[in-house]
């Protein structure tokens, strides 16, 4: 028995009614930045600050075909996220702004980056009161970077600092080094399902990213130790202000995985939601409303986030924010979806 309500928690693939088949297409975008607001995480730090540690965004562009409970999908995916210490974003912050800083900061910052294209391959397995869609993908990696930055920032503007550097990318923005770096691939599991525990009571959930792996046979990288200014200790020696190596090699990465779960009690149209990806971790409380054939939903969320949701059996809209002014949403996710049932 397939749940029929959502709590603007799952894709469009996973959550408008299917029948014998069906070809279906859907945006959903989520994104996340404690520090500063989502447009100022790319564009420059000159908005309100407050302390955070980390930054996330995974934007998916799917179209696929359901027939018999197999499924093919065509997706395009960006991925980005970066966890630092409270400390950094502090110290990169008034780097940017050209600030004083008093103080001695630890910088920590780890980066997983990725831009890919793949298929995905799933079938649906049903009981009587339960359901469940594994999905593999196989994707070509275009633009990534994935790398740690680690030392320590001392008084002054930001910039006596002693750091180590380790990064791996397709295109190097530090130090220029220039590279061909072929296309990368990647593997991903993911599994859905949902579960009537009883006529009131019903589960549903999805873990994306489950197993995944990022390969690149000749990824470029940049390894070098760094100390610039007027600095008390060092995190690394070398014998000018900067020292390093650059060159290619091959690279194995993995990201974290996304798990999504809600408890629905169906007689009030109530659903209690929670998604964890690394540090990035949220609650929220749904309630929907079924007038004639179309679903009205809304919903709060712990991130401060208030969100709208509309869908029927052919289409699905959800708008989630933590202000209305988008250009100053630390967090936002919208989801538009179409299904064509026959």
């Amino acid at each position: 028995m397939k749940v029929n309500i959502t709590a603007g928690l799952f894709l469009c693939a996973s959550c408008i009614a299917h029948a014998d088949g069906r070809i279906y297409s859907y945006l959903d975008v989520e994104a996340s930045s404690e520090p500063v607001p989502i447009g100022d995480m790319i564009d420059g730090w000159d908005s309100t600050f407050k302390s955070g540690d980390y930054a996330y965004a995974n934007a998916s562009a799917v179209i696929g075909v359901d027939v018999n409970s197999w499924i093919l999908e065509r997706e395009t995916r960006w991925y980005y996220y970066l966890t630092f210490s409270p400390d950094t974003a502090a110290w990169y912050r008034d780097l940017d702004q050209g600030n004083e800083r008093t103080s001695q900061d630890q910088i920590e910052l780890s980066a997983k980056v990725l831009e890919a294209q793949g298929l995905r391959f799933g079938h649906r397995f049903e009981g009587e009161r339960w359901q469940m869609t594994p999905k593999l993908a196989v994707y070509k990696v275009g633009h990534f970077q994935f790398g740690q930055l680690n030392g320590v920032s001392f008084d002054g503007t930001g910039r006596n600092v002693s750091v180590e550097l380790n990064s791996y990318f397709d295109e190097d923005k530090v130090l220029n080094y220039k590279a061909d770096v072929p296309e990368g691939t990647g593997v991903s599991l993911s599994i859905a399902g949902d579960w009537q525990i009883t006529e009131q009571w019903a589960v549903d959930y999805e873990f994306n990213d489950l197993f995944n792996r990022w390969m690149f046979e000749d990824a470029a990288f940049d390894k070098g130790c760094v100390n610039l200014g007027s600095v008390d200790e060092t995190v690394c020696t070398s014998s000018s202000s900067a020292s390093g190596r650059s060159g290619q090699e091959r690279l194995v990465e993995t990201i974290p995985v996304t798990s999504k779960a809600r408890l629905i009690y169906q007689p009030l149209g109530l659903a209690l939601a929670g998604t964890m990806h690394g540090r990035y971790e949220r609650l929220s409380l749904a309630k929907f409303w079924s007038l004639d054939k179309i679903d009205l939903g809304a919903s709060i969320y712990s991130t401060n986030q208030f969100g709208l949701h509309v869908h029927n059996r052919y289409f699905q809209l959800e708008v989630v924010s933590d202000d209305r002014r988008i250009h100053y949403a630390r967090d936002a996710e919208v989801t538009l979806g179409v299904s064509l049932p026959w």
